[in-house]
């Protein structure tokens, strides 16, 4: 039974203005826990950071992580950087927006869309446990422009320049500016920060949709507040949590510390309580 991970931290964009500051530390925490508590091997780890995560090396890193998958493997798969959403291209969506992760190479007009995540994620094999944690946020309702480069604090979200063109040409926005990564299935309302969803995998992601990720100056060093805290409780418990256990032990940490933001849980009900990366 192998267990193996993908861990991707972009603190270096060609946007100009986009930079981040502690997402390749996010990739060495999480590292550090996976190999001290979980017993992951260091090569089977793949890091992709900053100029090394391009669309392309990040599709495929990916798409390998899931293909290597057989029956009573663990699989995590890790994002710490930029979130953002676009006009939905294929009327899938509901609020008309898709959710993509932002590459170092982010190309507005040809970007890594949840529409195709979903897909690769859902070749999963049967008996595999895939974890998937996005320290990242999608919705941009709190922050119309980047913050300076020396703000103790960055929000891990980067509005589309489609809107803002849209906005000053005049046209009239189709939905809203939120995506579906941490959305409560369709025709169901959040009551609770832990979501059933008919998907394959365990997913945390860094907020609620209308919260931003916090990439801050976090014990000594800049870091993703989610990332950071998941690791203390992961750290303080010596990896023996469960799923559930993590998620509130997690939260707890951050709102102990000042941050609002509330990661969300979601997977099949069953699994709530299942070992973390077990």
């Amino acid at each position: 039974m192998a267990k193996r991970a993908v861990l991707i931290g972009i603190n270096r964009y060609q946007v100009p203005g986009a930079d981040l500051r502690g997402c390749v530390n996010d990739v060495k925490n999480l590292t550090n826990a996976l190999t001290t508590y979980y017993g992951f091997s260091a090569q089977d780890i793949t890091s992709l950071t900053d100029l090394q995560a391009t669309k392309k090396a990040m599709q495929s890193a990916i798409q390998k992580l899931i293909a290597s998958g057989k029956k009573g493997d663990t699989l995590l798969l890790h994002y710490s950087g930029h979130g953002a959403n676009v006009p939905d291209d294929n009327g899938d969506e509901a609020d008309h927006r898709d959710e993509i992760l932002c590459p170092t190479d982010l190309d507005w007009n040809d970007p890594l869309r949840d529409d195709w995540l979903r897909k690769t994620l859902n070749k999963l094999r049967s008996g595999v446990s895939l974890t998937v944690i996005m320290d990242c946020c999608h919705s941009g309702s709190n922050t119309r422009a980047f913050t300076p480069p020396d703000a103790p604090i960055k929000e891990r979200f980067l509005p589309c320049p489609l809107d803002l063109m849209a906005t000053e040409s005049g046209r009239k926005l189709r939905g809203t500016l939120r995506g579906q990564l941490g959305k409560a299935p369709r025709g169901r309302k959040r009551k609770s920060d832990i979501v059933h969803a008919d998907i394959k995998e365990m997913l945390i992601t860094g907020c609620r949709d209308t919260q931003t990720s916090a990439d801050a100056h976090i014990g000594g060093s800049f870091n993703g507040a989610l990332t950071y805290y998941l690791v203390e409780s992961i750290k303080a418990a010596e990896g023996k949590l469960t799923y559930r256990e993590l998620h509130q032990d997690t939260i707890g940490k951050l709102k102990k510390n000042d941050f609002d933001q509330v990661p969300q849980l979601e997977g099949q009900r069953t699994s709530f309580d299942r070992m973390f990366l077990s």
